[in-house]
């Protein structure tokens, strides 16, 4: 049986499914990567599907359709491990680092309890105050995911006091 001079089962196999399959890797990608902001859906559609029908019947025409789909399938492949070690690494990261950002935050409340000791006007102080709960909270699970016992350390009960 043909459809529009293409063999049904060459229509199907050899245009219609690498077709699909390219424009959701592509649709996918694009919508991502935010390449073109955050605009609608549509306009990512159509520039994946336009994208893909141009690469299929160009594939199709050199007779490269039949090795489309293992292409797709090792680029998705090696998209997933590039995202799971960059996501080992943001991680390990995270952790390394996670010391030098607590000592930085016990830096900044303590900088902000004195501005609060120093501070005359009642409004300027209840801003002040604010901002040193906010950091408080932060350091505390900051602490927790480090193993630290902020409660018991002295600049800590300092500031509790005070605020």
């Amino acid at each position: 049986m043909e459809i529009i001079g293409f063999a049904l089962n060459e229509l199907i196999f050899s245009i219609f499914l690498p077709l699909i399959l390219f424009y959701l890797v592509l649709f996918i990608f694009l919508k991502k990567s935010k390449i073109f902001g955050d605009i609608g859906n549509l306009y990512y559609s159509l520039t994946a599907l336009t994208l893909s029908l141009i690469s299929i019947l160009s594939l199709y025409s050199l007779g490269l359709t039949k090795i489309l789909p293992y292409l797709a399938a090792s680029l998705v492949v090696l998209s997933f491990i590039a995202v799971y070690l960059f996501g080992v690494f943001k991680y390990s990261v995270n952790v390394a680092t996670m010391e030098e950002r607590f000592n930085k935050l016990k830096n900044e409340i303590q900088m902000l309890t004195e501005e609060f000791e120093k501070e005359k006007d009642e409004k300027k102080k209840e801003e002040i105050k604010k901002k040193i709960k906010e950091k408080l909270s932060e350091i505390e699970t900051l602490a927790k995911q480090i193993g630290r016992k902020v409660e018991e350390e002295g600049w800590y009960k300092n500031t509790k006091s005070k605020v």
